[in-house]
């Protein structure tokens, strides 16, 4: 499994230095949407060349266009960009169409999704990389809020996935347990007060 950071913050100059910090422990470095709207695709250009090693995902959640949004992103440096599953079938098919041209990759996220495991199957027969099995921040804070539903949804799709919304040192294993192929940490990384010494732990908890 593999282990993604998911970098929230707001400047280019942050994203570099908590990049620094994590890219050793981590497989892919993905910039947020807020940083995107932030700051620009510039982020992910700055990203890439300093880590092209890594896998760099630009959580662009795009909606409609998704050939032309995709096509800016893989050209900006993006290895991976969203595409919102709630998106029609015709954007999804877009953004494949402008990563096959770039030799790379769409994910379709399913934050705001109800039927996740029918629109999984779906999204991946358009040709998606993976899904991503996604609650997002103001999910996450709802009363009663469970992991377990994401874990759930995706052992019954079947189709490659990843996890994000609360995974943490405490859920890393059940996550990997679903059969998860990449688990995705934001705030357990970067709001730690050592976001080098949270990612080395995840990691270990997965290797």
């Amino acid at each position: 499994m593999k282990l993604q950071v998911a970098m929230d913050v707001l400047t280019v100059e942050d994203a570099l230095e908590l990049a620094a910090k994590v890219a050793e422990y981590v497989d892919i470095i993905e910039l947020g949407t807020p940083l995107i709207k932030a700051a620009g695709l510039s982020a992910v250009t700055a990203v890439k060349n300093a880590h092209p090693d890594k896998i760099v995902f630009a959580d662009m959640k795009t909606m409609d266009a998704g050939e032309l949004e995709a096509d800016i992103a893989f050209k900006a440096g993006a290895d991976l960009v969203t595409v919102l599953g709630t998106a029609d079938d015709s954007t999804i098919a877009g953004a494949v169409k402008a990563a096959q041209a770039h030799n790379k990759g769409i994910v379709v996220d399913l934050i705001g999704v109800a039927d996740k495991v029918s629109r999984a199957k779906e999204a991946r027969a358009l040709g998606a990389k993976f899904v991503e099995m996604h609650a997002g921040l103001d999910e996450q804070a709802q009363p009663g809020f469970d992991l377990n539903g994401l874990l759930r949804a995706g052992e019954e799709a079947r189709v490659p996935f990843s996890v994000a919304g609360g995974v943490k040192l405490a859920t890393i294993k059940a996550v990997q347990q679903a059969g998860a192929d990449v688990a995705v940490a934001g705030g357990a990384i970067y709001g730690a007060a050592d976001p080098a010494l949270a990612a080395k732990e995840l990691r270990a908890a997965i290797s």
